[in-house]
This record gives C-alpha cells, structure tokens and sequence, in this order.
C-alpha cells in the first residue's frame, strides 16, 4: 500500500488542483478494466467520452482526471478526491512506473556467459542464459533472459532489450560472383544503441555492413521485428510489432511505424511520419506525412 500523499508529492509539479480530503488514504494500485476498487487510483483519459460521469460513477476514492471533470456535489457527498492534471494519461503512467512496477535489482545470473573483454556500465541486470560477447553496455540497463548481444554493440544507458533478442549478428548481405553464386557482401559494421532505447522480445537487429545501425535515443522496438544492416532510426521513433525494416533505411525523429508494415530498403523516411498498419513502404516519405496501404501512398499530413 502507497500512502496517497506520497503519490502527491511525487506528481506535485503537475498537479493544477486538488479537491477533497486526501491526508490518511492508502493506494494498492491502478484502476483498469479488470481490477477496481476504492483502495486503486482510477483516471480519466483526456479522449474519454462523457469524463464527468465516469469520474461520478467510479467506485474508486482517488480520481486524476483534466480540469474539465468538475468536483461535483455527488463527488463530494461520496468523500472522494479529485485531482486535476493537465495529462492524466501521462500522470498515471509516471505512478505507475514509480510505485507499482516491479523492478529488476541489478544482478548477472549465474547462468548467463560473458566475454572476458565486455565492458558492463553500473547496475546492470542480466537475465539467465543470456550470451554477452565483448561489447558495451552502459549503466542501469536491463538485459532480460536468452538474449545474445555480439561484440560489435555498444549500448547506452537505461536500455531495456527483453527476452529472445538478437542484436549484432551479420546483416544479410550478398552478391553474385562470375559464376552467378552468391558471394556473402562483408558484414564489418557496428549496432549503436543509444539512451533509454527499449528492445522487444525476439527482435533482431544486424550489424552494419560498412557504416553502423543506429538505433537514436529513446526510440521504442516492440517484439518480432526486423532491422537490417545500416538502418538508422532517429530519436523518439516507435516501431511496433511485427516491422521489417530492411537495409540501409534511414528514420527520422518522432515517426511511428504500425505493425506489420515492411519497408523495403535504401529509402529516407523524414521526421514526424505516420506510417498505418500494414504498409508496404516502396520510396522516400518527406517529414509530417502520414501514408497507409500496399502500396504505403500519402493519405494526410501529419500536424
């Protein structure tokens, strides 16, 4: 149980107002669609429809909510505590990440291997029968079970890769020699993982051939996906599942990729795209665009 008054302090730069009386209440948790009660928080999501009647009827004692939900006489009579934010949805993420999310303790199991020559940052986690090679990883990363990172990776700080990714193997890169074989194209590059980049299960990302993969700060890999060799992603981007990103692509900041989309390869995709579910992505997309289908065309602008 989280004293409420603690939650407070924690948010109290973003809180606007707060309405009821709030000293003595203890918190188990977060409302959701399958676990409330009146000891959880529950919160109203600026797009909510009709919030003032959800924040009414909630059987929860502790509403965050924007400031168009009102402290209603019905509110008042039922002795809960309204407090007003200007983003619920980030406010509630924040608590949740501070109060209620397990965290890993800084460990290497016992089973993982690591390479003599591999330079590991400060309060770091290592899951079991992870396989380390000589590479970087900066301080307070998690690395979570079977994941296998080669020695051509550097990693930055507060970096999540979960369980089963592959990061640094040999791009797939080949050419055709006088006899039409096919010759494999050197794989020689780095991966460069930079700040608070989180890696999701199963996801693979390659080596450089020549230049690096780069993947840019506080961009977000979701599971199953595919980056190719040279690829680079700027900051903020969000790929999410089941994404082919194939060779030489270069990303932009703040783009978000839906799921199943592929893009082909050697294509320059600008800052601010949205790119729909499924999207088969054949040529450049110019920044603050949003493109859909198969082939991925220009839908709207992205404002």
């Amino acid at each position: 149980m989280i004293r409420l008054e603690e939650i407070i302090k924690f948010i109290q730069d973003q809180v606007i107002q707060i309405q009821g009386p709030y000293k003595g209440i203890e918190i188990e948790g977060i409302a959701g669609l399958r676990n409330s009660d009146s000891r959880y928080i529950d919160w109203i999501h600026q797009n909510t429809k009709q919030p003032q009647e959800k924040a009414e009827n909630s059987i929860s004692k502790v509403i965050i909510a924007n400031p168009g939900v009102n402290y209603s006489e019905k509110m008042k009579l039922n002795g809960k505590v309204l407090i007003q934010v200007k983003n619920p949805y980030l406010i509630i993420a924040k608590i949740g990440n501070e109060f209620f999310v397990r965290k890993e303790k800084p460990i290497i199991h016992p089973t993982a291997i690591i390479d003599q020559g591999a330079k590991i940052g400060k309060d770091v986690y290592i899951g079991a029968y992870s396989v380390i090679d000589a590479c970087v990883i900066g301080d307070n990363s998690i690395i979570q079970e079977n994941v296998i990172i080669r020695d051509c990776v550097k990693i930055g700080n507060n970096v999540l890769i979960k369980s089963g990714a592959i990061i640094g193997n040999p791009g797939f890169g080949f050419v055709k020699d006088e006899d039409g074989k096919l010759f494999k194209f050197p794989q020689i590059g780095e991966v460069i993982i930079e700040n608070y980049v989180e890696i999701g299960s199963n996801t693979c990302i390659d080596r450089g051939a020549f230049s690096d993969t780069i993947i840019g700060s506080g961009s977000k890999i979701n599971n199953l996906c595919h980056i190719a060799h040279n690829v680079g992603i700027g900051n903020q981007v969000i790929i999410t599942a089941l994404v082919n990103v194939s060779g030489s692509t270069i990303i932009g900041s703040n783009v978000w990729i839906g799921p199943n989309s592929t893009l082909k390869g050697h294509q320059i995709i600008g800052d601010n795209v949205l790119i729909g579910a499924g999207a088969v992505v054949l040529g450049d997309i110019p920044s603050n665009e949003v493109w859909v289908g198969n082939p991925a065309r220009f839908l709207r602008k992205n404002e």
